[in-house]
């Protein structure tokens, strides 16, 4: 059955509880672990080629200014390998078929933007069409209806253990700073 996902390069938009039952995604360079604890089971992390500090992201940002579709294809391959599970291609439609063909013969799953309210690919299979800008929810997010169920199931995406395991390395990091931060006082 089709479902929404609300993308934002403000994450904290996508902590309003309008979007409590849905997926949200945002960029792997804007990620912390307090976040990814937050949206855990929900988030799809995207590299938008800023880095991915916390080594999340299965979801390559093809489009101007981000990644090239070389470039894209390179991530998709190394998380592939990596065994990563969604490994995703985000492009435009026009993109669409030089991505499939350069990841070939990799079928990474296809995110396609067209931005203009249609749903429809040119009557192909996608997972998922973002099709609505932050300008038609009144909200600063971008709406994509997710077409194939088994693409980042709800509640699957990061397991509780990897959610503990950032938890434990942020308390872990904050303990690091207040030593540091006490250390270089009593100097």
């Amino acid at each position: 059955m089709p479902s929404l996902m609300f993308d934002s390069d403000d994450p904290s938009v996508l902590a309003e509880s309008i979007f409590n039952e849905n997926r949200v995604a945002t960029y792997a360079d804007l990620l912390t672990p307090a976040l990814v604890a937050k949206f855990a089971g929900r988030l799809v992390v995207i590299d938008r080629g800023h880095g991915d500090p916390l080594n999340l992201a299965h979801v390559a940002d093809i489009e101007p200014g981000a990644l090239s579709i070389d470039e894209g294809v390179a991530k998709v391959k190394q998380w592939t390998t990596e065994g990563r599970r969604y490994v995703t291609g985000y492009v435009n439609r026009s993109e669409r078929a030089a991505f499939q063909a350069a990841a070939a013969p990799l079928t990474p799953f296809v995110w396609v933007a067209t931005l203009d309210g249609n749903m429809d690919v040119d009557d192909q299979y996608t997972a998922l069409v973002q099709f609505a800008p932050t300008t038609s929810f009144g909200l600063h997010v971008d709406t994509s209806i997710v077409y194939h169920e088994g693409w980042c199931p709800l509640g699957t995406m990061l397991s509780v253990a990897a959610v503990s395991d950032l938890k434990a390395d942020a308390a872990a990091l904050a303990g690091i700073a207040q030593r540091v931060s006490l250390a270089v006082g009593a100097f």
